[in-house]
């Protein structure tokens, strides 16, 4: 009799124990069926790191719901299809965007779908189709991350190009560059001294043509003869010992604004012709003396050595 008791006992514990797991159930069902949600669907494009089934969904940084299922789109693998439930009446405008966010270090995303102008029509209200499509935005970071491969591959060819510029080579021709300049530059204050002094002996040689012609005007008088003759060649060697020397200083002048492209050869004839214009200088300065001291004399001796300007 005593065992029946316990028997009866614990099938009354068991019963109680079914009917109050019965109950739970069906309460915890009809909270599910009782809660309202709006499903949505968000198409991002590219690789969602860090995101997951049972994510959270925020909105303007409020948990609102979470995320119920992510695949590819057979459609296009490149986009991947992201279902969303969140609380009903959440206001998502047709201009919202939906973004994935990281939580922290953890590598954890979320979607961040922002609110849109209040003015804008609720996207559940003017979307067709039976989950309404938020559009998307990809992520700053998660675009940095893909194209971060290709940034480091142009840095390292920038870096092999500058290698290559900054080689011993180079950087030999580099300095043999610019030796020669230094050594051009010192080669043309050289000629500017030169052509410092070859106007110097022109302009000498200007004032003893003057004294030239001047002398043949003082003598012209007590001349005859010949001596008309001695004297018009006088002036003849005057006037083209001016115009030699007329010539001569716009020659410098060209290679005084032009002396970059003086080359081994035009400096030996420069030289050349200064030395003939002293020589003649010398030759004029004793006629000049012969005159003055005698012109009847100078005027009447026998021809000489004729006097050649240089050309």
């Amino acid at each position: 009799m005593e065992r029946h008791a316990h028997y009866a006992l614990v099938g009354v514990i068991s019963t109680i124990v079914f009917i109050a797991a019965a109950a739970f159930v069906i309460w915890l069902g009809s909270l599910q069926i009782n809660r309202k949600v709006d499903d949505y669907r968000i198409l991002f494009r590219g690789p969602v790191r860090g995101l997951s089934e049972g994510g959270e969904v925020q909105f303007n940084g409020i948990k609102v719901g979470q995320i119920e299922r992510i695949d590819l789109d057979p459609r296009d693998p490149n986009r991947v299809i992201t279902d969303i439930q969140i609380k009903a009446g959440t206001p998502v405008r047709d201009d919202s965007v939906a973004t994935l966010e990281s939580e922290g270090i953890s590598g954890v995303s979320i979607v961040q779908i922002s609110a849109g102008t209040p003015s804008r029509p609720l996207l559940n209200k003017v979307s067709k189709e039976e989950r309404p499509v938020i559009r998307s935005k990809g992520n700053a970071l998660s675009s940095l991350l893909q194209g971060g491969g290709q940034l480091i591959q142009k840095a390292a060819d920038a870096l092999d190009r500058v290698n290559r510029v900054l080689s011993d080579r180079t950087i030999a021709n580099a300095e043999k560059t610019f030796q020669n300049v230094r050594e051009t530059s010192d080669a043309l204050v050289e000629n500017r001294a030169m052509f410092d002094r070859a106007s110097s002996a022109l302009a000498k040689l200007d004032l003893a043509a003057t004294d030239i012609q001047d002398a043949a005007r003082s003598v012209r008088t007590i001349a005859n003869g010949d001596g008309r003759q001695a004297f018009s060649d006088i002036s003849d060697a005057a006037a083209e010992l001016k115009l030699g020397i007329r010539d001569a200083r716009g020659v410098i002048a060209k290679l005084d604004t032009q002396s970059s492209a003086i080359g081994t050869t035009t400096l030996p004839n420069i030289n050349a012709t200064m030395l003939e214009l002293q020589e003649t200088a010398k030759s004029l300065d004793g006629l000049i003396r012969d005159v003055r001291r005698d012109p009847r004399a100078t005027l009447t001796k026998g021809s000489g050595k004729e006097l050649e300007l240089p050309r």
